[in-house]
């Protein structure tokens, strides 16, 4: 088995290279290395089946958690419990690169099914309004609950 799965995916304007997958861990967690691009915002959303924890590594990104803002920078993590709406945003212009740690594993299906793999060449964007579409049909499958209408695609 390798060691790093590698494969990358493009969900909410965000690239998301899977570490490690539910597959490679026994289910316990999956592992991603996400990078936006300083204009991405996620949906406020709930999951009722899994936690992440976010780890950022370099830039700045801005989680809001039931309603209260929180930024983040190099360094810093944050835990986000199941039951909890929150959402996560790089509106700063510059680029951030963190890491996501999704317990138990369940998040890495999630993004193969709500996202795309990344093209050659593809630089991600604004999420397209087949794109949210995809999103929106993929979350109730895997416990996920959007609570807004979040994103007008540009």
């Amino acid at each position: 088995m390798r060691d790093v799965d590698g494969k990358q995916f493009v969900l909410a304007g965000i690239v998301m290279k899977r570490l490690l997958s539910g597959e490679q861990t026994a289910g316990q967690f999956c592992l991603f290395e996400n990078n936006s691009d300083g204009n991405t915002r996620t949906p406020i959303h709930v999951h009722a089946k899994d936690d992440e924890t976010v780890y950022i590594v370099k830039g700045e990104l801005t989680a809001v958690i039931d309603g209260e803002r929180r930024r983040l920078t190099a360094g810093e993590s944050i835990f986000l419990p199941r039951g909890i709406p929150h959402q996560l945003m790089n509106m700063s212009g510059n680029p951030c690169r963190y890491i996501l740690i999704g317990t138990p594993a369940l998040f890495d299906r999630f993004v193969e099914e709500a996202g795309h793999e990344l093209r050659p060449g593809e630089v991600a964007g604004p999420p397209t309004p087949e794109e949210i579409e995809r999103l929106r049909e993929a979350s109730p499958r895997f416990g996920i609950t959007l609570l807004s209408d979040w994103h007008q695609p540009r």
